[in-house]
């Protein structure tokens, strides 16, 4: 109370009980009282029917619960000093409803869906319509169509809090530096939007480092295929690449070239380290370190440990690692050539191979579909199971028995252990600050 004004502090004293009360009743539990009245005090400083009412009533009719609706406060506190989120929600929920793929959802169920997943997009509410549409018209006149806008939005609501000058600036930067045409500044708004919320400064030293690195026309090429390069710390990418030497990558550039999304991850997480660890181990073809970056580094990067690392050992406990091939069309093909039959066409009794990338990507339902099939064919399983039940089949494994298994266990540890080792050998700048050391084995 003592940040507020006196006459809102006057106003919590008259006010704050039959708030608490109106929140009570709108099923706030009265543990979750005590944290928003800490975050938002100017909910409490009004009567109910004047903010507090009014806001949670706006919210709830977007779909929120008042649980959710006390979420949205607590990430985004300036917005409860609102008086009616009416005016936002005329320009949003129009927005979303225009941008979206089709279905039958109303512009405000899909904004109370946008709230849901993102609490902290509660801010884009305080903004008049007015404020709210030139912001809009700005993105659109840049080049960006309603879905593509919207599309941003689901990613990272930050968008439309920019103001046409500051997206400008942004736009300067990259034609300077990297010497780009709009369409590059409009892909990395699209596809990484808080990207634009950098000072020109920091955008500015971040494109210089990439072209200090790569060259201009590459560096260039490098944040058009991976836009994220633009939103993250250089330490990021180049402790990638120095990661990627000490595990005997002959070229880590030549990495970074073929697949730049792959440099705009943390490559000393642990759950980096154990999918890099797991296909080592278990890929029957036992490849080293540096091919397994070198060919399978997207799939390290990028998936959870409990993913990638997780199936393997799956595949593992019912005997079908042997199934692995480094190549799915070759192998079909030697196979075919071999029973005297042409390489290109497929044939009865075809054995099931499964690739890494089956491994790595696919969803729930076709990696267990390709497990039946694998065990029908190898006489494993040999009565019928229902398509729920192998829906569910990894999934159960890996929610129940991943966790317990010594395998499992002595690859958490040793993916630590590494991080810990490899990061020993960096060079300062490029070692981790304490909050980011933190974190399992899990997707980020």
């Amino acid at each position: 109370m003592g940040k507020l004004p006196g006459i809102r502090q006057q106003g919590i004293l008259q006010h704050g009980p039959q708030v608490a009360a109106h929140l009570r009743g709108l099923g706030i539990e009265s543990s979750e009282l005590g944290p928003l009245f800490c975050r938002c005090p100017e909910l409490f400083s009004r009567p109910a029917e004047e903010r507090a009412g009014v806001l949670f009533s706006q919210l709830m009719g977007l779909g929120l619960s008042a649980g959710q609706a006390a979420s949205c406060f607590e990430q985004q506190p300036r917005a409860a000093v609102s008086l009616s989120f009416e005016p936002a929600i005329a320009v949003l929920a129009p927005l979303l409803a225009a941008g979206s793929k089709g279905g039958s959802r109303s512009g405000e169920q899909l904004l109370g869906d946008l709230l849901k997943g993102q609490p902290a997009a509660v801010g884009l509410l305080r903004f008049g319509s007015a404020a709210l549409q030139h912001k809009l018209d700005n993105l659109l006149q840049l080049g960006l169509s309603k879905q593509q806008v919207v599309t941003a939005l689901s990613q990272n609501a930050v968008l439309l809090t920019y103001t046409p000058e500051q997206l400008a600036r942004m736009d300067a930067v990259m034609q300077q530096e990297l010497g780009a045409d709009r369409q590059l500044w409009i892909k990395v708004l699209r596809r990484t939007p808080r990207a634009a919320g950098c000072s020109p400064a920091t955008l500015r030293q971040r494109a210089q480092a990439l072209v200090a690195d790569f060259g201009k026309e590459e560096a260039c090429r490098m944040v058009d295929v991976a836009p994220r390069l633009f939103a993250i710390n250089t330490v990021v990418w180049r402790r990638a690449l120095a990661v990627w030497q000490q595990c005997g990558v002959a070229d880590p550039r030549a990495v970074a070239h073929n697949n730049p999304n792959v440099l705009a991850r943390d490559w000393l997480h642990p759950s980096r380290l154990a999918n890099l660890w797991a296909l080592q181990q278990w890929l029957p073809w036992e490849p080293s370190a540096a091919q397994t970056i070198e060919r399978y580094g997207g799939y390290v990067a990028n998936k959870a440990a409990d993913r990638v690392a997780g199936r393997l050992l799956y595949l593992e406990q019912l005997g079908l690692l042997p199934l692995l091939v480094a190549n799915k069309p070759a192998a079909k093909r030697e196979w075919r050539l071999q029973q005297g039959l042409s390489g290109s066409k497929q044939a009865a009794g075809e054995p099931v191979f499964i690739s890494v990338g089956n491994v790595a990507t696919l969803t729930a339902a076709r990696f267990n579909s390709l497990v039946d099939s694998a065990l029908s064919q190898q006489q494993h399983d040999e009565g019928l199971v229902s398509s729920s039940t192998r829906s569910r089949r990894f999934e159960a494994f890996r929610k129940g028995r991943l966790l317990q298994l010594p395998a499992w266990k002595q690859l958490v540890a040793q993916a630590k252990a590494d991080v810990v080792e490899l990061e020993r050998k960096l060079p300062p700048e490029l070692r981790r600050v304490p909050a980011e050391a933190e974190g399992g084995v899990s997707a980020e």
